[in-house]
């Protein structure tokens, strides 16, 4: 008879990481603007480390108010090995190395992976020009106040905010969603606060005119659509801004336009009808081809003027 496993061959490895090491760790992370993002994407921005448990807590924020000993209770309630531990301290090890928003860095040991800036970096990866201005971001107003009292005018000036605030500043909303969103590559923010297109570099002035439409009502984009001569003036205005900015897509539109593209295929992008007629009647004045300036023509001699010139 083959004899049956002693409970220690049964039992699983033991955690590494000591109740001091992962207090340093937890009590860091608190001050981390990355709390809230899933374990899964922090671990997808550090070489060698994988979150595989699933569900919608498996967040930072559900563990670093755990001492050593609870998290070894809740683990083992959930039926998981005692290593987790060590491969959660990596995670917060390694994201605590770019995370440098409040101090407190933890060491790592790949230094050259913390000197690695993934916010400067992704935001070339994604063609995102850094000094984008936040006026034609889709915020909040209240966060659209705050920028402009504290100056915050390009992109980078916000999300440099949003990393270097001190410590007794709280920063959350729309100011860590984006930062997350940049850092981890969540297209889908990216494309609810810019105007980003899904699965494609850069911004587009369909989608900002797009940002602009999303929030109306079904009746007001249908209104906008069927009537654009009832757009609202600040809204005629807020495209205008939009299509200054993006001065060289609005000359390609128009030459598209000028080759027999039809104008409902220009926005296509948007994949919603609704936002997508709306959007159309607002472009369609900015994308209308360019009038020629001519020369003023000479004034027609009046009959007397004939007269004397034919007796001349």
């Amino acid at each position: 008879m083959t004899p049956r496993p002693s409970p220690a061959e049964n039992r699983p490895l033991r955690a590494h990481t000591t109740p001091e090491q992962w207090d340093e760790l937890r009590l860091a992370f608190h001050r981390s603007l990355l709390a809230d993002t899933p374990l899964s994407s922090l671990a997808q921005n550090i070489d060698g480390c994988a979150w595989n448990v699933e569900g919608p807590e498996e967040k930072p924020s559900a563990y670093i108010d755990l001492s050593h000993q609870e998290l070894l209770l809740r683990l083992r309630a959930r039926n998981l090995p005692p290593i987790l531990i060590d491969h959660l301290a990596d995670i917060l090890r390694g994201t605590l190395a770019f995370d440098e928003s409040f101090g407190a860095m933890v060491e790592i040991a790949n230094k050259a992976e913390a000197r690695t800036d993934p916010v400067q970096r992704n935001l070339e990866r994604l063609g995102i020009p850094p000094d984008f201005p936040t006026e034609l971001c889709c915020f909040t107003p209240g966060t659209h106040q705050f920028c402009t009292r504290e100056g915050l005018v390009k992109l980078i000036d916000f999300l440099m905010f949003s990393r270097s605030a001190s410590r007794q500043v709280i920063v959350g909303g729309e100011f860590r969603d984006l930062l997350n969103a940049i850092v981890h590559i969540d297209e889908a923010t990216l494309a609810r606060l810019l105007p980003f297109r899904l699965k494609t570099t850069g911004l587009h002035l369909v989608e900002a005119i797009g940002l602009l439409v999303r929030p109306l009502g079904i009746e007001e984009r249908v209104m906008l659509a069927r009537s654009p001569a009832s757009t609202p003036v600040e809204l005629k205005q807020q495209v205008a801004r939009r299509v200054d900015y993006f001065q060289d897509q609005t000359a390609h539109l128009r030459q598209s336009l000028k080759s027999g593209m039809p104008l409902p295929r220009l926005v296509v992008s948007l994949d919603d009808l609704s936002v997508e007629s709306a959007v159309a009647a607002l472009l369609a004045p900015h994308l209308a081809p360019l009038r020629t300036v001519e020369s003023p023509k000479p004034p027609r001699p009046s009959l007397l003027q004939r007269l004397f010139l034919r007796r001349g």
